[in-house]
C-alpha cells in the first residue's frame, strides 16, 4: 500500500524539545469533581482512552495528582504498550507521562500519538524500557529520541486520516455494545417469564472434568486432544486449550464432545460459561453440559451467560473455603427453555454472527492503520 500525503522527508528534531512532560497538579477543592485515568483505563493498541474514572469514586488513588486536558497524550512509563490520546480534562496518576506539543505550530498535538505508535518510536521505547523486575521508562531517555519531523500540513494530513480510522473503530465497538445491550434486554425478558423454566437436568446430562495423572508421562507426551481449563473460558466459545494430552490421558479422562457447553464451577472463575468447538477433556474445575445441538448449545450458552443465568448459579453454590457449584446443583438450575426455541436460536445466532463481523472490521482496520503507519512514519 502506497499512500502520497508526505512531500518532504521533514526537519530532524529532538522529541523533548518539541514535546513536553506536564506537571500540572490537582486540587479536589480548586477543581471540584473530574475523570481520571489509571493504566487498565488503557487498552494496548487503542489509540482512545476506554473508559474513565471519576475522583468521586470510592477508589479513586489518593496519590492521582497529575491534571491533563483533552488531547493530552497518556503513556504509561511502567507498561510502555499502553498509550492513548484523551478527549477530556481529567487526573492521571505519577506513573503516566502527560504529553503536550510545546509549539502547535511546529507540532500539531493530533499529531503526537499517532508519532509515538510510529514504529520508529516504538523501537526507541523498547530499547530503553529499563529495570530488572519493575521495569520502567524514563523521561530522559524518551526526551532524547530523534525523528523527521513532517510539515504542519503533512502533519494535519496524516492525523486526519488516522483519527478517521479510529472514529470509524470507536463507532464499531460502540454498535457492538449496543447490539450485546439489545440482545441482553431480550434475554432478560425470556428469564423473567414465568411457566417457561426446565431444569439443566431435564434438557440434557452434565459431566465433571478429570486431570489425568502428571506421574503418568504416557498421558502427557503427545499432543493429541486438548485439555481444556477455566482460563480457556473467555467468550461464548472456548478458546484453543493451552495443553494437550495423549489419546491414552484422554481415555483417562471424561470426554467433552464438540458443542459441550462448559462451565466453570469452582474459585474466582465460577460461573463463566462457553461452548467448546473442538472434542477434548477438561479439569476438575469445569463441569460441561453434554448432548445439545449446535444452536441450543449456544442458546445454553447465552442463558448462563446472562446476568440472570449467572445468579441462577449462585444461588445453588455452595462457600466453603472456596466458591464451589457441585454438578448436582448445576443440574438443578432452571432456565427458560420453551418448546419453541426458535426465536431464542435466531437472537443469539444473530448476536454472534453480527459481533463476529464487527470484529473483523475493527482488526481489518488495526491492520490498516499498521501498514499506513509504517508507510508514512516508517518501520515495518
Amino acid at each position: 500500500m502506497s499512500v502520497s500525503i508526505l512531500s518532504s522527508p521533514g526537519s530532524r528534531v529532538r522529541f523533548g524539545d518539541v514535546v513536553t512532560n506536564i506537571n500540572d497538579y490537582f486540587s479536589a477543592g480548586a477543581d471540584g469533581v473530574l475523570p481520571y485515568v489509571a493504566g487498565p483505563h488503557i487498552v494496548p493498541g487503542h489509540p482512545s482512552v476506554a473508559t474513565y474514572g471519576s475522583t468521586a469514586d470510592d477508589d479513586f488513588p489518593p496519590t492521582f495528582k497529575r491534571k491533563f486536558q483533552s488531547g493530552d497524550v497518556l503513556l504509561h512509563s511502567r507498561g510502555v504498550d499502553k498509550l492513548a490520546s484523551v478527549d477530556r480534562r481529567g487526573v492521571t496518576g505519577e506513573k503516566l507521562f502527560v504529553l503536550r506539543s510545546t509549539d502547535e505550530a511546529r507540532l500539531r498535538q493530533r499529531f503526537l500519538l499517532w508519532l509515538l505508535m510510529s514504529a520508529p518510536a516504538k523501537q526507541h521505547i523498547r530499547r530503553h524500557f529499563t529495570g530488572s523486575v519493575n521495569r520502567f521508562l524514563n523521561w530522559g531517555p524518551l526526551a532524547d529520541f530523534e525523528f523527521d519531523l513532517p510539515t504542519p500540513d503533512e502533519q494535519d494530513r496524516i492525523s486526519d486520516l488516522f483519527w478517521t480510522i479510529e472514529q470509524h473503530r470507536v463507532s464499531l465497538t460502540c454498535l457492538a455494545d449496543a447490539l450485546a445491550t439489545a440482545a441482553d434486554v431480550q434475554l432478560a425478558q425470556m428469564w423473567d417469564r414465568n411457566g417457561n423454566k426446565q431444569s439443566i437436568a431435564s434438557i440434557a446430562d452434565c459431566v465433571t472434568g478429570s486431570t489425568p495423572s502428571k506421574a503418568n508421562a504416557e498421558y502427557w507426551n503427545s499432543q493429541d486432544v486438548p485439555f481444556y481449563t477455566p482460563s480457556e473460558i473467555e467468550g461464548d466459545t472456548v478458546r484453543p486449550a493451552r495443553q494437550q494430552v495423549s489419546r491414552a490421558g484422554a481415555a483417562a479422562g471424561r470426554a467433552l464432545p464438540k458443542y459441550a457447553v462448559a462451565v466453570a464451577c469452582i474459585g474466582g472463575d465460577m460461573g463463566k460459561s462457553a461452548v467448546v468447538p473442538e472434542p477434548g477433556i477438561s479439569n476438575q474445575q469445569i463441569t460441561a453440559i453434554v448432548g445439545l445441538l449446535e444452536a441450543d448449545a449456544y442458546a445454553m450458552q447465552a442463558l448462563l451467560a446472562h446476568a440472570r443465568g449467572r445468579q441462577a448459579m449462585e444461588a445453588r453454590e455452595t462457600t466453603t473455603i472456596v466458591r464451589k457449584l457441585n454438578k448436582s446443583d448445576l443440574m438443578k438450575v432452571e432456565v427458560p427453555w420453551p418448546v419453541d426455541r426458535a426465536p431464542l436460536q435466531r437472537l443469539v445466532a444473530n448476536r454472534r454472527r453480527a459481533t463476529a463481523e464487527l470484529r473483523a472490521e475493527v482488526d481489518a482496520l488495526r491492520q490498516l492503520r499498521l501498514a499506513m503507519l509504517a508507510n508514512l512514519l516508517g518501520g515495518d
